[in-house]
């Protein structure tokens, strides 16, 4: 089940692999990665809703669960959630994420090189 035409109810997410987006049956293992944002970056407008990420080197958008403020994954620096079928997907997108966020960090230092 792919989850890209229109914004899914948090249920949808939380059952569905924001990899592969394969459908997580229940009686099956769940896996999540947790992720901080950046400090300047607000999403209080997503708490306890369905959010998207857009992962711009491969062209996809991607959806996770933002926990309340006074969750316990919150509480643990975890500000968003991916739901994940299996460690192999959460190997992927983790490295997936891991080249975003140095790209992100390449061009927010290039301002300094003018």
């Amino acid at each position: 089940m792919k989850l890209k035409r229109k914004k899914p109810k948090i249920k949808q997410v939380m059952s569905t692999c924001s990899w592969c987006g394969l459908k997580i049956r229940n009686e099956g293992p769940i896996y999540a990665l947790g992720c901080k944002k950046r400090p300047e970056v607000d999403i209080s407008k997503y708490e306890s809703k369905a959010m998207p990420i857009k992962i711009s080197t491969i062209d996809k958008t991607i959806w996770c669960i933002v926990p309340p403020a006074d969750s316990d994954a919150r509480k643990e620096g975890n500000d968003f959630m991916f739901t994940l079928c299996s460690e192999e997907c959460g190997n992927q997108l983790k490295e997936t994420l891991d080249t975003e966020k140095e790209l992100g960090e390449l061009i927010l230092s290039a301002k300094h090189i003018c």
